[in-house]
């Protein structure tokens, strides 16, 4: 039997590593960014969707409440914590509201659409993922909302990304922030259970029964402990000192090396745990919509609407127009493109023959309005059976609707005429009921088809300009409200 036998701590599945890889700078990250680009697969089947992450990320939530729950004890009992373990729990109220809003920003339906990577090594992977993990791993969690931008604008130069994608990045830094703390949490716990092991061992081993020497000791924490400890015991444990230094010795190392050694990988967790939580503040402070919309080639591209009007309006009808080129597009970046910058062929092609203000001119006309008919069928773009049901209904609004309120009052009159012939009813009686049913079935009748509608037709937001500087002299306009005034008390009112 060796020295410590049994004392060392127990070695489960190994923990997975920190993401941390070579440090880049700015030119060799934009370098990094376009040969992902280059060597990243989307799968081009439709209905491939991403690994679930979801019990990953579950598990991360609750080793890290764990790892809190632990290291808060520890400050409680007055052991030992190391500098990384501190950060972790000054700012553990981030990472739970950054959980919070991973579950509410990201459902599973949503992750399930992002396209998905069949490249080797990350078979299954959602390709934004892939970006957010190589992203954090060369610059060691610490994130800057330009180089972020940098970088994804670099990775389009090859392969433009999905407008679902540039939405989920927020998410998606945030998922693999989350999981890099999990891994360095488990390495704060593997070393803190090293010297717990330690503080055992020397709390029973007696100096009598030292064994025979030392051969082999796994964790640098646990070698580290015992030398601290050994030294506050005094000569009464030299033999475990000296077993301790003929085991380094037989490593080629000494105990100065190995205590350096194990304060600089401290430090380095440290920095990097300090860095992961300040990007998840840094990600909390970011307005996303100003940053998806400065690095979305989509949106680039619609901006160059002929009527000038796209860049004027606000975020939501921006937003419904892009939502507009997805519908039309295929799941990925180049076929969105594709679409957005057809809509603004179809708008140039409107400028240059309509009169000046025409709204032909406007790209939004092309993708929410009259002239998306023209750009589906020049995509070769068939909508849905639903979708066509729906324009041919409202392209025959008014016959429809007053003729559906006919159809049912009819049939309400006629079946109160029915009734009450069968009842013995005279024609002259009969002639009364339908008079007397005629208002209250037309009434109802009216409310069942305007129910009617209203499951069938949602309402629509109307585009709207922004006027960040006020309104201008061209799109001024007066609005007259009729009033009916019944005093001069009313006229001031």
């Amino acid at each position: 039997m060796t020295l410590l036998a049994g004392w060392l701590p127990r070695r489960d599945a190994p923990a997975a590593k920190p993401l941390r890889d070579e440090l880049l700078g700015s030119s060799r990250l934009d370098e990094r960014a376009l040969a992902l680009a280059a060597s990243l697969t989307v799968d081009p089947r439709r209905r491939r969707r991403p690994r679930d992450t979801s019990p990953r990320f579950e598990d991360n939530a609750r080793v890290l409440r764990a790892a809190y729950r632990m290291l808060a004890d520890d400050v409680r009992t007055g052991q030992f914590v190391t500098p990384g373990a501190e950060w972790l729990l000054d700012n553990f109220h981030l990472v739970t509201s950054e959980v919070n809003g991973i579950r509410r920003n990201l459902p599973r339906a949503y992750y399930r659409s992002l396209p998905v990577l069949a490249s080797r090594g990350h078979d299954g992977q959602a390709r934004i993922y892939r970006l957010a993990v190589e992203l954090i791993a060369h610059t060691d969690s610490r994130l800057d909302e330009r180089q972020m931008a940098q970088f994804l604008t670099d990775f389009q130069r090859v392969a433009p990304l999905t407008l679902g994608e540039l939405w989920a990045w927020p998410s998606m830094l945030a998922l693999a922030l989350i999981e890099n703390l999990r891994r360095l949490a488990d390495q704060l716990t593997l070393a803190r259970a090293a010297r717990h092991a330690a503080d055992r061992y020397l709390l029973r081993v007696a100096p009598a029964s030292v064994p025979e020497p030392l051969h082999r000791l796994s964790s640098p924490a646990f070698v580290v402990q015992l030398l601290r400890r050994v030294r506050e015991y005094g000569v009464r444990l030299s033999p475990i000192r000296i077993a301790v230094s003929e085991h380094l010795a037989a490593r080629h190392t000494t105990a100065e090396e190995t205590i350096h050694g194990e304060h600089q990988r401290q430090a380095v967790a440290q920095v990097s745990i300090s860095n992961a939580i300040t990007s998840l503040q840094l990600c909390a402070r970011i307005d996303w919509q100003d940053f998806v919309e400065d690095v979305s080639l989509v949106e680039q591209a619609l901006r160059r609407d002929p009527a000038g009007a796209y860049a004027d309006m606000d975020f939501l009808s921006r937003d419904e127009q892009r939502q507009a080129v997805e519908s039309l597009a295929r799941d990925s970046g180049e076929a969105q493109l594709r679409v957005a910058l057809k809509a603004i062929e179809n708008a140039r092609e409107a400028a240059a023959t309509a009169p000046p203000g025409a709204r032909e001119a406007h790209v939004g006309y092309h993708l929410i309005d009259g002239g998306r008919a023209n750009l589906e069928s020049g995509l070769a773009h068939r909508p849905e059976l639903r979708t066509r049901l729906t324009r041919l209904m409202l392209r025959h609004a008014a016959p429809l609707y007053v003729g559906a309120i006919a159809a049912l009052t009819a049939g309400l009159v006629e079946a109160s005429v029915w009734y009450a012939g069968l009842a013995g009813a005279s024609r002259l009686l009969q002639a009364i009921v339908a008079l007397c049913v005629l208002l209250p079935a037309s009434a109802l009748a009216v409310a069942l088809v305007q129910h009617g509608v209203m499951r069938v037709t949602r309402p629509r937001r109307l585009p709207r300009l922004q006027f960040r500087h006020g309104i201008p002299e061209a799109s001024r306009s007066m609005v007259i409200v009729p009033t009916l005034l019944t005093g001069t008390s009313a006229v001031d009112s």
